[in-house]
């Protein structure tokens, strides 16, 4: 495995990932972030990710984000030279992860009971899609399929349109993450006990906690979870407003905030009016309300209006192109976007860990790796 900045919070902690895809990966690549040497297991015939598009060579956009700050060794985990060659791994490691169904786990004689029996000390990590029991647990499933299924693709979209999947992989990512959160919480607790623990996550639970607040709303009201477009059944004014040229994204969560809102776009009169008076008004109003603001808002442009509106205390945005962060003058200051270390690509820049330490983000210190070969 290889070196890693003493800097780093987790320099000397040593992680095999055995996942594939994104949202394993992902969590394996928090933890490289973070400093741990991460040493990415994957079959002979390579992670599906490297061919997801658009291709790089025997990388992808998504293996460059998953997989950087990492090495990679490719193992026949069937074979008795594959198997034998992991086992060596686990001696020397503190953290295993993976995202194998359970019969294959059993079937490969990695299921966690089998590995921490003989490991006690490795803080196992597995990530699935349903969960490691229940009725549902051999079931596949992707972002998209488990969006649907916890009725996060129910919840976005215009609410006279279809469902829709979020525009990004919030299921991967965020099963990512938290399979990094359990792995830290692991490895703080063998600190004191000197023993491993097995930490599980889900694409599934993830999405039920992504939709927590329509479980909540849906208890108090008994009203079914309904599609609010841009906006939030919670709030109003929230959402996508058209302006001279360009949209504008504003969230007003309390009085003050719509009060200040108004004053700035020269509607005072807004404030006072009965329907939009509290903002359960504004919240039963909100298409009138909208139509309201946008008058106002058609005398400037959207960039014009975020920044008079940002300035005096309203939330408020132009709605941008993911690309245009590489020109975002706050992306800039904070060092967002950090150095890609490969000449071979194309890939210049990507966001670092949404993370400082004393005011600096963890480096990205390697690329993806390539595909292995002997």
């Amino acid at each position: 495995m290889s070196d890693s900045s003493p800097a780093l919070p987790l320099a000397g902690i040593r992680v095999l990932d055995a996942t594939s895809n994104i949202a394993g990966p992902f969590g394996g690549a928090v933890l490289a972030d973070l400093g741990a040497d991460v040493l990415k297991i994957e079959t002979p015939a390579g992670d599906p990710s490297r061919s997801m598009s658009p291709v790089d060579g025997d990388r992808s956009a998504y293996f460059h984000i998953v997989n950087r700050n990492k090495d990679v060794e490719a193992l026949d985990l069937k074979s008795t030279i594959g198997k034998s060659r992991l086992h060596d791994l686990l001696e020397h490691s503190d953290v295993f992860l993976t995202n194998f169904l359970p019969d294959r786990l059993r079937a490969l004689e990695l299921d966690s009971a089998t590995v921490m029996a003989r490991y006690p000390q490795l803080i196992f990590g597995n990530l699935s899609s349903y969960g490691s029991t229940g009725p549902d647990a051999a079931a596949p499933g992707y972002d998209a399929t488990v969006q649907a299924r916890t009725g996060i693709m129910h919840v976005t979209g215009e609410p006279e349109g279809n469902p829709v999947r979020a525009g990004v992989s919030v299921l991967d990512v965020g099963s990512g993450m938290w399979l990094a959160i359990g792995v830290l919480a692991a490895l703080l607790e063998r600190n004191n006990t000197g023993r491993g623990k097995l930490v599980e996550t889900s694409l599934y639970e993830t999405g039920a906690t992504w939709v927590s607040y329509h479980l909540s709303a849906e208890q108090l009201t008994n009203a079914p979870s309904v599609r609010s477009g841009s906006g939030h059944p919670a709030f109003a004014p929230y959402g996508i407003f058209d302006t001279a040229s360009g949209t504008l994204c504003v969230g007003v969560g309390n009085n003050n905030i719509f009060a200040k809102l108004c004053t700035l776009i020269g509607r005072d009169d807004l404030i006072t009016n009965p329907a939009y008076a509290a903002n359960v008004d504004r919240v039963r109003n909100a298409s009138s309300l909208k139509v309201e603001i946008e008058m106002a808002l058609a005398a400037h442009d959207a960039q014009y209006w975020a920044e008079l509106l940002g300035r005096n205390g309203v939330p408020a945005d132009r709605v941008a192109l993911p690309e245009e962060l590489h020109h975002d003058v706050q992306a800039e200051a904070i060092d967002l976007l950090l150095d890609y270390p490969d000449s071979e690509s194309k890939v210049r820049r990507i966001p670092g860990l949404p993370l400082r330490f004393n005011g600096k983000r963890p480096p990205i210190r390697k690329a993806a790796p390539h595909r292995h070969t002997d």
